[in-house]
């Protein structure tokens, strides 16, 4: 369990967004009461604890409370021209503070229905991750109701950037993490990872060897993989993006990494 006590927000801010990266959603609940917060908060906004851990909230569905149109004088015509027409929406998650956030996907023309629907009928919908110029950030889409979903079209150059990533995700991972020459267990670099990578996925750091792999060997949970990176950042002053801990199979991968940077 990873706990925050201290009055900083931005391990928490950089947590959140690291796990976005990869394609997690984040939140906080409190250890006290069992609040959530999302987005995740420096405290529990319920009952002012401070004693918070990390729970993924990736798969969850929240209900929409309200929709208010996005044209005109409302709404951000940049972000309409980049991610297709969108309400913006109160979103209701079980146990977590009402969310104002945008409903993308939607057909705008279909609005006065659609508000009629949010007014008199349960309407769900899910978590989105999507870019927004230099970060991902969260959004929504609707969980079924298909008679007011729908998709901008991807531009030219949208989708060649879309095909490539999904050609460079096909590609070995282990032919590009290998970079440097095979470290030692015993030197002070791989006895952190080694330490930090025990810690975040709760094993016996005795059971861990340089050819451990952090997904087939250990989880192949996001998560904890998040919290290894940040431990190692912590105790060694380095920075590991997403994108290249996704490249990442065993712990001399990891090692080799973090000499790199350093």
């Amino acid at each position: 369990m990873v706990v925050m006590t201290k009055y900083d927000l931005e391990p928490i801010t950089k947590t959140f967004y690291q796990a976005l990266e990869e394609g997690t959603v984040l939140g906080r609940k409190c250890t006290k009461c069992g609040h959530i917060e999302f987005p995740p908060y420096l405290c529990c906004n319920s009952c002012g604890g401070l004693d918070t851990e990390w729970v993924d909230l990736t798969n969850m569905r929240g209900m929409v409370k309200q929709a208010l149109p996005t044209k005109g004088a409302f709404g951000d015509p940049d972000f309409r021209k980049e991610h297709g027409d969108y309400f913006a929406v109160e979103i209701v998650v079980d146990g977590a503070d009402p969310v104002s956030t945008s409903l993308l996907h939607v057909d705008y023309d279909k609005y006065d229905e659609f508000d009629k629907l949010v007014r008199t009928e349960e309407v769900l919908a899910k978590p989105l991750i999507i870019q927004d110029e230099d970060t991902k950030v969260v959004v929504w889409e609707l969980d079924g109701h298909e008679e007011f979903k729908k998709l901008p079209e991807m531009k030219a150059e949208k989708k060649q950037e879309f095909q490539e990533a999904k050609a460079e995700e096909a590609k070995p991972a282990k032919a590009k993490a290998r970079a440097a020459e095979t470290a030692p267990v015993d030197d002070e670099v791989a006895r952190t990872v080694f330490a930090c990578a025990a810690e975040a996925y709760g094993v016996d750091e005795s059971e861990l060897t340089l050819e451990t792999d952090i997904r087939e060997d250990l989880a192949n949970e996001s998560m904890k993989m998040i919290v290894m990176i940040s431990q190692i950042e912590d105790e060694l002053d380095v920075e590991i993006e997403i994108q290249e801990a996704s490249l990442l199979n065993t712990l001399e991968d990891f090692i080799n990494k973090v000499k790199e940077k350093m």
